[in-house]
């Protein structure tokens, strides 16, 4: 199990059960972690259900499916969709890894969706990369030139 650093003074608690969209007959249920630091109240786990029919095959597709047609205000970063950028990386179903490279055949039961859990979170699921790039900027992982 991934221990996860919450806010401080925090728990996470249940949080909303979006509806069911109408008519959908292959539905998966997605778990996402929910928080926002512009309100006192504690991290929470709401509930969507996904229209597979209506959806693609990766975790990101779903995620996508929920912020357009079910809540508009979840939040997290993605970008290239091939698994190369690393800007949708999320811990799933416990496991730290992309969202747009995790198939939803990989995961039994719900997705559970959380934030990276090493990382401090900015709001659901978006972690502050301010560490990483200082770290990274420090190496300097770039070509230099000899000459001007």
């Amino acid at each position: 199990m991934v221990e996860l650093t919450l806010p401080k003074n925090s728990q996470v608690k249940p949080g909303k059960t979006w509806p069911k969209p109408s008519g959908a007959k292959n539905l998966r249920e997605y778990r996402v972690y929910r928080w926002s630091p512009d309100d006192a109240e504690n991290p929470h786990i709401d509930t969507y259900y996904v229209d597979m029919d209506d959806c693609g095959p990766m975790v990101l597709d779903g995620l996508l499916y929920i912020k357009n047609k079910i809540d508009p205000t979840l939040t997290f970063r993605r970008s290239c969709r091939e698994g190369i950028c690393g800007s949708c990386a999320m811990n799933i179903d416990g496991t730290n890894t992309l969202a747009c490279t995790k198939g939803m055949d990989e995961i039994n039961g719900a997705v559970k969706i959380y934030p990276l859990p090493h990382m401090p979170i900015v709001k659901d699921l978006v972690p502050d990369l301010t560490r990483f790039y200082t770290h990274h900027a420090s190496i300097e992982p770039w070509l230099k030139t000899t000459t001007p």
